[in-house]
């Protein structure tokens, strides 16, 4: 009997140390993370709910200007924790090893997701990736100058010279493209990207000018010197709200969706901070600044049933609950694709 509690005060004393040893390597994680993030996304108010859960997180951010640019610093070994991109690059992370799984259990938003924003963020059944920020891409018109646009293809109408404004993206040309003459974006030909790259050629002449960010033709728009664009809803919200007189097309072939996606890095030291980053991303302050401040959608499907401005409604066309099951969301290609897509995209604008 005495050998029998003595062996049972061994075993009592050995399941508490292990369970201190456990409990200090839960919170050994660093108190800091860094965020390889898009210029504009470090404002405390799009991760304000996590600031306030733990303020004392030291978050830092670096930055990209392009997903080509965000998967290419993660491959040259940034030490970010977490990283953001956008829809058609999912693969490249998994298959270099860069990405953690999440663990959705953990996450007390998750529900709030609709399943078919969740699957983008899915490979091979396991997610990856946390969806948050979307919206669209279509064309952004001045109604004054231009009648009521259906197509893709009036990126290309002669009636619009030098009032055009291409995006200055050899994927997003193909993109267009692909919806104007019914190609598989994901199989696009070498015939099929020659036509293509010629008809860009042709229809440079007709651009007043391309544009890399948004700062770069909004105002125009908002002037009146740009009738049409290949734009974001960002720029639509903005000329909206001063007042130009602009629509944003809803074309036969579909407007573009893009969602943005956040990612663990597989050599992060903070895998629980991080993911409550993301979780508490998804949190309704974090998701309503998103849609207020920056007019992007967020993947909080709750925060956007309570919009109830007039304003947000037109710009996301929440008055038409088809208009996502409607659109086009980037499927992935291969790097060799977006390689030679951004390759002849160089030849056209060299030309």
């Amino acid at each position: 009997m005495l050998a029998r509690t003595h062996r049972l005060r061994i075993a009592l004393a050995t399941f508490a140390t292990t369970a201190l040893v456990v409990a200090s390597c839960q919170g050994s994680e660093p108190q800091e993370l860094l965020v390889l993030e898009w210029a504009g996304y470090e404002a405390p108010d799009f991760w304000t709910d996590f600031q306030t859960a733990n303020p004392e997180v030291a978050v830092d951010f670096e930055f990209g200007a392009t997903d080509a640019d965000i998967l290419g610093l993660m491959q040259a070994g940034s030490q970010a924790d977490i990283f953001h991109f956008y829809t058609g690059w999912q693969q490249f992370y998994v298959d270099e090893g860069l990405v953690r799984e999440i663990d959705t259990s953990k996450l007390s938003n998750w529900d709030a997701v609709p399943e078919a924003m969740q699957a983008l963020g899915q490979i091979d059944g396991k997610q990856y990736y946390i969806p948050w920020d979307w919206g669209f891409t279509s064309i952004l018109y001045n109604t004054e100058h231009v009648p009521e646009v259906t197509s893709w293809d009036v990126l290309f109408n002669e009636d619009y010279a030098d009032h055009i404004s291409m995006w200055d993206d050899g994927p997003g040309a193909v993109t267009v493209s692909s919806y104007i003459h019914d190609y598989d974006e994901t199989a696009i030909t070498d015939e099929q990207l020659a036509a293509i790259e010629q008809e860009w050629k042709d229809q440079k002449p007709l651009n007043l000018h391309y544009w890399s960010a948004e700062t770069d033709y909004c105002p125009e728009v908002v002037s009146g010197d740009i009738w049409v664009a290949y734009a974001w809803q960002g720029c639509y919200a903005t000329a909206l709200g001063e007042g130009a007189p602009v629509a944003y097309a809803d074309p036969v072939e579909g407007r573009n969706s893009w969602v943005g996606l956040y990612g663990i890095s597989a050599d992060t030291d903070s895998y629980e901070l991080a993911l409550e980053f993301l979780d508490l991303k998804l949190a309704e302050l974090s998701c309503s600044n998103a849609v207020t401040l920056f007019y992007y959608g967020c993947a909080n499907a709750d925060v956007m049933a309570a919009v109830d401005d007039p304003f947000l409604i037109e710009v996301f066309s929440l008055d038409d609950p088809t208009i996502l099951d409607r659109a086009n969301f980037t499927p992935p290609v291969t790097e060799e694709q977006r390689d030679a897509w951004s390759t002849m995209w160089t030849r056209v604008a060299a030309d």
